[in-house]
């Protein structure tokens, strides 16, 4: 008698397991993998309560089953949906008796006339972008040696704002030395 109830019981935790959230069934994996709670939020990168959270929310949908139970029908679960993704032993319906293609043409002869044509490129611009523009990079930075042209200019930049920084300051000292 106790039997029967543990199969519908069974069936009852069967029966939840495919209206399940995708985070629910991530959780159960690893349940049925035996792993502690700290263990799980460890992989899954949440924390430890948010894993309990999923873990009680199956369980109270289920009929508040032990975890090891909760394992036991999910590793079944699990082990039923392969089984259904298992080939069909008998002949395969969708495979058709005779060949499609004869032994003297050629399997690829079709592909010629199925190809697409090049694809064109078109240069598409608004008409206010036609007008020549002035180059604003100077022609020395974007030449074959920008690289070392463009150095060059960011330290002359920088040695004049040096030279204006020493003399500022050297006029600042003067002038406070006259007050």
């Amino acid at each position: 008698m106790e039997r029967s109830g543990d199969l519908t019981h069974v069936q009852k935790i069967m029966a939840i397991f495919p209206v399940l959230t995708s985070k629910q069934h991530e959780v159960l994996a690893f349940v049925a993998e035996n792993r502690t709670s700290k263990e799980i939020a460890w992989e899954l990168g949440i924390s430890e309560s948010a894993v309990n959270q999923r873990i009680e929310g199956v369980r109270n949908r289920t009929g508040a089953p032990p975890r090891a139970e909760l394992a036991r029908a999910y590793r079944q679960y699990q082990l039923d949906l392969a089984a259904a993704c298992n080939p069909i032993p008998a002949k395969n319906p969708q495979v058709p008796a005779v060949a499609m293609f004869d032994k003297d043409r050629a399997q690829d002869e079709l592909t010629d006339r199925l190809t697409l044509a090049d694809g064109a490129t078109f240069k598409v611009t608004a008409p206010w972008q036609e007008e020549p523009y002035a180059r604003i990079v100077p022609e020395v930075l974007d030449g074959s040696n920008a690289g070392l042209s463009r150095t060059a200019a960011m330290i002359a930049i920088a040695g004049g704002l040096l030279l204006v920084a020493v003399f500022g300051l050297d006029f600042a000292t003067r002038l406070s030395s006259l007050l």
